[in-house]
């Protein structure tokens, strides 16, 4: 056999890993910058930016986030950007040392064919095969759970739910709601801006609030914010805007949650309640696996816990699978 690399690649709507069979792992965030205008570009020195050089230099560059909503934009500049984001990550694993790259791509569980054709274009020309799967799937067989349980993974564009049965899930095992990360935040935005009057606020800026501080259940706590209102620094507290808007998504996961049970096989549905388990990065929460639990209780007896490594789970879990598979599961692009 010829000196073959396997990846696993989780693209995500703000930050994206891929992991290697040669022991590497990345992880970047999901966002391209191309500069303005010809001074941007000499002040520069580069045609592309990717991750936080891109956000570093935002005011200098056009920037691009192609995974918005977890799946590739079907416009002509945002598909250019995410075919050279997928570049620029494959290459933090040297595949041009190997003969042969296969890989195996995540996606939420419910895109159109339209968004996993782009999914697959973005790879055409850099890797030799590929496989398509649900991040809540790659999650569990990364961690051997994918039989028997519900994975409930919070990205930031969608949360993806899936039922596990030993099995690649069908639809009907899945559901995807658009509740998630980036709808949180625009909920925490409304709430600041509600309560402090002309405060100026970026998205960016609640996402790392949010994700600095995030909880839910529990007594209110502190957490004081420098914002700016009409260009005067304030420092402010947060804290129960933030408990606020986390609290506001644990019904639409749960009744999901609900869903994907009731739509099970009845013999099988308390072992399905018994093994819930949550990742990406909503599941980083502090409190919402214990507040989750509370909210499903009326449907019986249940066990709901979260990953370890959210982060990098799903990445791992295709990478195992990517290793696994034969190769009859792969479609050969060129």
């Amino acid at each position: 056999m010829s000196d073959r690399l396997y990846v696993g690649i989780d693209l995500g709507t703000y930050q994206s890993t891929i992991a290697s069979s040669a022991g590497k792992l990345h992880t970047i965030e999901t966002v391209v910058g191309r500069p303005k205008d010809p001074v941007a570009r000499n002040f520069l020195g580069r045609d592309v930016l990717f991750g936080d050089d891109a956000l570093k230099n935002k005011l200098a560059c056009n920037l691009y986030r192609p995974m918005a909503a977890g799946v590739t934009q079907d416009d002509e500049a945002n598909l250019a950007a995410a075919k050279a984001f997928v570049s620029h990550l494959l290459e933090t694993v040297d595949p041009e040392e190997f003969d042969e790259v296969l890989g195996v791509i995540c996606s939420p569980s419910h895109v159109s064919f339209t968004d996993k054709s782009n999914l697959v274009a973005t790879l055409r020309g850099q890797v030799n095969a590929i496989m398509v799967v649900t991040e809540p799937f790659a999650t569990g067989y990364g961690i051997d759970q994918h039989m028997g349980s519900i994975v409930v993974d919070i990205g930031a564009g969608t949360t993806d739910i899936a039922r596990l049965y030993g099995t690649f899930p069908t639809d009907d095992d899945q559901v995807t709601i658009t509740e998630a990360g980036d709808w949180l935040d625009n909920q925490l935005m409304t709430l600041i801006q509600k309560k402090y009057t002309g405060a100026q606020v970026t998205k960016d800026m609640v996402r790392k609030w949010k994700e600095a501080s995030s909880y839910v259940g529990g007594d209110v706590r502190e957490v004081t914010v420098d914002l700016s209102v009409e260009g005067k620094r304030q420092v402010v507290d947060i804290g129960d805007l933030i408990l606020e808007a986390c609290e506001l998504i644990i019904p639409k996961i749960g009744n999901a949650i609900k869903k994907i049970v009731a739509g099970a096989d009845p013999e099988y549905q308390q072992l399905l309640r018994n093994n819930i388990i949550l990742s990406g990065g909503g599941s980083l929460i502090e409190g919402i696996s214990v507040r989750i639990a509370k909210e499903i209780s009326d449907i019986g007896d249940v066990k709901v816990w979260c990953i370890e490594d959210p982060i990098n789970s799903v990445a791992a879990g295709a990478l195992k699978l990517a290793s696994e598979m034969p190769d009859d599961m792969y479609t050969a692009i060129k």
